[in-house]
């Protein structure tokens, strides 16, 4: 593993916010984890590969012009790295060469289809389980004091201000080996919990060691938002005209428990973008509510792109009476009406791609919602 750093000069150049899109966002969320929308271990490479330009060119089709391929999701990539292992997801095993480099082939398969793609990380996630077999070179070996363990998953911590600059390195190595549009990364910041219960997170001596006169609560929000900080000023260090996005969780009070602050990170400069989750039917009656919900992200002063609930279409999900209303597709009719009408939003993003490209969900996708091109979106004032 080659020694990973943030470029000295980031933090002290202020880099202007990238320019505003000109389109309705379409998005789509490509996820790696655990194969759930791409790859298949049991397939070789040459059919990964052809189904991973596939899935790109269907979405297309359909009229999605951004895709976030998730490139990190548990200190693994989908990409030749220095710093992390290869995917197991790929061959089985962590660590061994696929033969091929999926971030190059999604970046190609995109580009060529007319649309944008955002490489996805999750921040601080190490492992679904810690009895997952790991590669010598995984960061839980390399540096097992930054690894934290909640109810068996596994986490980076952020109180190690050395988190934030090993996340850099894999942004930094990202954005000069691909041609990627951005960077995103979702809601994998501190564990939801640890705000009723500090007994699962030990980080009193490093609190301690680096809490600069600021209460436990606050320091855990300030480490939060240096790695928001950091990678957005990775980004726009390395490419200026890159954007970089977080997708928290749909309700304030919800990301806040992770000790993430959407607000101040956007008050003080950063990041080019948010994609809350709202995962909440229109008709749900409380204040989860999709347009209660996504009331709370207005007003902000970026660009906001609902995160659309497209696995609820399935019965698992739908069967729950909160969720009852996802059985039938029209309510994904409504809820992009309620972003459309709404002027501080900018379009939507769908979890997940394998949802929306069953059959009767992508007719209705390419037939109805998107059946006209995407609107014109004014640029925001400054």
């Amino acid at each position: 593993m080659k020694p990973y750093g943030i470029i000295a000069f980031l933090s002290l150049v202020c880099i202007p916010a990238a320019a505003q899109p000109a389109q309705e966002m379409r998005g789509a969320w490509i996820a790696t984890v655990g194969g759930i929308d791409w790859p298949a271990q049991e397939e070789n490479c040459f059919t990964q590969r052809a189904n991973l330009i596939d899935m790109i060119r269907d979405l297309g089709d359909m009229g999605c012009n951004t895709v976030f391929f998730q490139v990190v999701s548990e200190m693994d990539a989908m990409y030749s790295s220095d710093l992390l292992p290869w995917s197991r997801e790929l061959t089985g095993t962590e660590g061994e060469e696929p033969f091929f480099d999926p971030l190059s082939v999604a970046v190609m398969a995109a580009h060529e289809y007319g649309m944008k793609i955002h490489a996805w990380i999750n921040p601080l996630r190490v492992s679904r389980s810690d009895t997952t077999s790991r590669a010598p070179d995984c960061i839980k070996h390399v540096h097992p004091e930054w690894v934290k363990n909640v109810n068996g998953r596994e986490y980076l911590d952020p109180g190690y201000p050395e988190v934030a600059e090993f996340l850099s390195g894999i942004v930094s190595e990202i954005l000069t080996r691909y041609d990627v549009d951005g960077i995103h990364i979702d809601d994998y910041f501190y564990p939801d919990g640890l705000q009723k219960d500090d007994s699962l997170w030990d980080d009193g001596a490093l609190y301690k060691l680096h809490g600069g006169g600021k209460s436990l609560q606050e320091w855990r929000y300030c480490n939060i938002d240096r790695i928001v900080r950091t990678l957005y000023d990775t980004v726009h260090g390395i490419r200026p005209e890159a954007l970089f996005g977080v997708s928290p969780s749909g309700l304030m009070a919800n990301t806040s428990r992770l000790y993430a602050d959407p607000r101040r990170w956007v008050a003080e400069g950063y990041p080019d973008y948010l994609v809350p989750q709202i995962y909440w039917s229109t008709d749900r009656g409380d204040h989860a509510a999709f347009g209660s919900a996504l009331a709370q992200w207005k007003d902000l002063g970026v660009p906001v792109y609902a995160g659309l609930a497209a696995y609820k279409h399935e019965y698992p999900y739908y069967r729950n009476r909160k969720d009852a209303a996802f059985k039938d597709l029209g309510e994904f009719a409504k809820e992009i009406e309620v972003c459309r009408s709404s002027a501080y939003i900018n379009g939507h993003v769908w979890f997940r791609a394998r949802f929306i490209l069953k059959d009767d969900f992508r007719d209705y996708i390419s037939g109805t919602l998107y059946a006209e091109p995407p609107a014109q979106t004014p640029p925001k004032a400054e």
